[in-house]
């Protein structure tokens, strides 16, 4: 992995870290004043545990050789040589081998966003507007076009690779913490 960038959206990592501290906050503060501790760990625990698998945990990484992709539970790695396709209808998603990986760090906003649009995200010489999906104002608009200067820069020769690493390990936390507060409140 040669020459590696990180795509992370600073809004997910400015709104992970804040929901971490809020719930911390509260667990902290039921220490203090006499709350019902174990009830507030597991339920404060698990937000603050469910903000780092939906805000901080997912990132792309692109380098030279290929595209690794970060979910809560799956981690992507493919060669640029494999990627046939890189879309961003909901998300960012590249597509091997007739399937569609979607990276969660790089959503598509909402048809609403069409309504921000300014002149300049227009094509040039149409009037036609791109897809949303497409903006360089969205997430899944910067990290698309990213990884297709990455994959049109890429000079194979090397070997092909496609793996995906299934961890199921942060849905077992989060649920094991949903338990401990349920088990709490009907002690």
């Amino acid at each position: 992995m040669t020459n590696s960038e990180k795509f992370r959206p600073g809004s997910a990592v400015a709104s992970g870290w804040f929901l971490i501290a809020f719930f911390t906050g509260f667990i902290v503060q039921s220490l203090f004043f006499d709350g019902d501790v174990l009830l507030t760990i597991g339920i404060c625990g698990a937000g603050a545990f469910g903000s780092y698998l939906l805000f901080l945990k997912p990132y792309v990484l692109l380098f030279d050789e290929g595209i690794k992709i970060i979910n809560p539970t799956k981690e992507i790695t493919v060669t640029w040589d494999l990627v046939e396709e890189i879309e961003t209808k909901y998300s960012m998603s590249i597509q091997i081998r007739g399937e569609s990986y979607y990276a969660w760090a790089a959503p598509a906003p909402s048809g609403r966003h069409s309504r921000r649009m300014h002149r300049t995200d227009l094509r040039p010489g149409t009037d036609t507007p791109r897809r949303v999906g497409d903006s360089l104002q969205s997430d899944s608009g910067v990290c698309a076009y990213m990884a297709k200067i990455r994959r049109k820069d890429f000079s194979g020769g090397q070997a092909s690779d496609f793996e995906i690493i299934s961890d199921n390990t942060g849905l077992y936390i989060f649920a094991a913490l949903i338990l401990l507060g349920a088990v709490a409140v009907l002690i």
